[in-house]
């Protein structure tokens, strides 16, 4: 169950969906901000993971004697992509270290009504960390490719490789076995077989 936050817009709570966030900007303002958002399977419909990515708009900037003011992003003009559970079983063969790039140096190929996506995931040493970009060309008239991307930390790695790990599960089954308000089932001596 979600927790409840009061909107900012208005004191009705709403559902406040769980984000995994990076944000890579720099001076030259070509950064990007990544977001991973998770959706449990619901009935018999599998979850999946949604990345988001966006590009940095403007540039971080000293604010007078108060410190640094941080860069923001493009969320209007993100690149949305869906990550089922083969696509996540893919990223986390590079992210434990069982291969040095995601759909064997190819990338993961979508293919939608409106576009081809390719998102590649890669181990570099340097500078140290994990590559993960998004190449997007959609599929009318004249469409230009855009293309983002991220190096993750090796910390921003182990994190998203411990989340991707245990979303696994309720990706696929969350819904079997529900016998509460949190969405978990009975186990031990007194649960029923």
């Amino acid at each position: 169950m979600n927790p409840q936050i009061p909107s900012n817009e208005t004191d009705v709570p709403r559902n406040y969906p769980g984000r995994l966030c990076f944000y890579h900007a720099n001076a030259n303002g070509n950064g990007a901000a990544v977001r991973f958002e998770l959706k449990t399977a619901q009935g018999e419909r599998e979850g999946c993971f949604f990345m988001v990515f966006a590009r940095q708009k403007t540039l971080p900037e000293r604010n007078g004697g108060n410190g640094r003011q941080t860069a923001t992003f493009d969320w209007n003009g993100k690149i949305t992509v869906k990550f089922g559970f083969s696509d996540i079983c893919n990223l986390l063969l590079v992210l434990t270290g069982r291969c040095e790039q995601a759909g064997g140096g190819r990338g993961l190929f979508h293919d939608t009504a409106d576009a081809n996506t390719v998102i590649a995931l890669r181990r570099q040493q340097e500078p140290a960390g994990y590559a993960l970009e998004v190449s997007r060309k959609p599929k009318h008239a004249g469409a230009e490719v855009s293309r983002m991307r991220v190096l993750l930390a090796e910390a921003e790695a182990l994190g998203l490789k411990c989340i991707f790990e245990q979303a696994l599960l309720p990706i696929v089954f969350w819904p079997l076995g529900r016998s509460d308000s949190m969405g978990t089932a009975p186990c031990g001596p007194s649960a029923k077989a």
